[in-house]
């Protein structure tokens, strides 16, 4: 994974608990060593709170860990401290965002599938502010001042998230249905510019770009857009991120929901279009056979 903040404090409470358990004390005892209220110990380790370096050399020394250990949790608090490249898009973001954010680039497989709009990831400029704008014109009125400068703030935080792409430890699959190819967003121009960087970022050696024509009829979870984030070999996580009307959801392989449908459902899905029914866009596809 990246050095990303959320990361880090998920690494450093992770190391914590397992150096609790190692030393066979409960939460409970932990917390009347020093005076703390017992909820704050369960915060710590479920990531609720974070942990602040003072309490981190605290808690390792009372965990015996040996001191190069306990130097390598401090330096790991501190890091976890650090704002993240996306603090200053705060304003514009939810709390789901902004976790999507942290798995998206430091995921080492990313799956997107959409059926509506071209994933942001692979969105221009153009494209994306003319998407935006019309969005946030649904939810407001007001196209001026704050409106205006959040629309700018949301533009600029989709375009620098693209840097993902750059990576060479990270595979990207996007399977979209032929309507985000035709639905038109601002404008043909826009439209035709968008098309090509489709095109132009389908020849990444990481990026594989399908789309599923409508001939295909119904297919598996065609009705609702996701993403499937997996990560490196020391983490078996598999964690989806769900859009809808309502709002935003994170849905981990880990932490089951009883009756709905769990990451590796969305995953079997993916497979399913793939395989079967997804086919590799074109310039024919895209903008008509050649005259």
């Amino acid at each position: 994974m990246s050095e990303n903040p959320m990361f880090l404090r998920q690494r450093l409470r992770d190391r914590l608990k397992k150096a609790r358990e190692a030393a066979e004390l409960t939460q409970q005892e932990v917390a009347d060593t020093f005076g703390w209220s017992p909820s704050k110990v369960i915060r710590i380790e479920n990531g609720k709170i974070g942990v602040s370096v003072t309490d981190t050399m605290a808690l390792a020394s009372r965990y015996s860990i040996a001191a190069e250990e306990q130097q390598e949790l401090v330096d790991l608090a501190r890091a976890a401290r650090q704002p993240s490249w996306y603090a200053p898009y705060k304003e514009v973001m939810t709390p789901a965002l902004e976790a999507y954010i942290a798995y998206e680039e430091s995921a080492t497989i990313v799956r997107n599938y959409e059926r509506n709009v071209v994933p942001g990831l692979l969105q221009t400029e153009e494209y994306a502010r003319a998407l935006l704008q019309s969005l946030q014109e649904d939810d407001n009125a007001d196209t001026t001042g704050t409106s205006q400068r959040h629309l700018e703030l949301r533009v600029d935080l989709r375009m620098k998230r693209q840097k993902a792409l750059e990576s060479q430890d990270a595979q990207f699959f996007f399977i979209l249905d032929e309507a985000v190819l035709r639905r038109v967003v601002g404008s043909e121009t826009v439209m035709r510019q968008q098309h090509e960087t489709l095109l132009r970022l389908s020849g990444l050696p990481n990026v594989t770009i399908l789309y599923v024509p409508f001939t295909a009829g119904p297919y598996p979870l065609f009705r609702s857009p996701y993403q499937l984030f997996q990560f490196g070999p020391s983490d078996d996580d598999l964690v989806a991120y769900l859009e809808s009307p309502s709002g935003e959801a994170l849905l981990s392989e880990r932490a089951s929901l009883g009756d709905r449908k769990e990451p590796a459902d969305y995953l079997d899905a993916f497979w399913a279009v793939e395989k079967r029914l997804a086919r590799p866009i074109t310039r024919e596809v895209l903008f008509g056979p050649e005259d």
